[in-house]
């Protein structure tokens, strides 16, 4: 039969708490973190994102606004419609200048 340890814990003696990681790990861990922050990696300049250009502004036309219906049948050589009541045109090309009630696309 195995010996066993029968001394119990004193009166005033704390309980031992559990650590995940040994001395030895916990001592490196803290070692390489006062390094890291010591001397920081640098950054490629290749991470940073590239300034971005505006895009260019679609030309005032009827077939760029938001109120320009296509044809129904894309094959068919027919025109599409422009819903603006105001514009006069029921009809117009896609590349008739727009008139002033145009809602440019986002």
């Amino acid at each position: 039969m195995p010996r066993r340890n029968r001394k119990a814990r004193r009166p005033n003696q704390r309980p031992r708490l559990f650590h995940p990681e040994s001395r030895r790990e916990s001592r490196r861990n803290q070692r390489e973190l006062e390094t890291y922050l010591a001397n920081p990696p640098l950054e490629p300049a290749s991470l940073e994102p590239a300034p971005l250009e505006p895009a260019p502004p679609l030309a005032r036309e009827c077939g760029n606004c938001l109120d320009w219906l296509p044809p129904p049948d894309s094959l068919a050589a027919a025109r599409g419609r422009c819903i603006h009541p105001a514009s006069g045109i029921l009809a117009p090309p896609a590349d008739t200048p727009a008139c002033p009630h145009y809602t440019p696309r986002r």
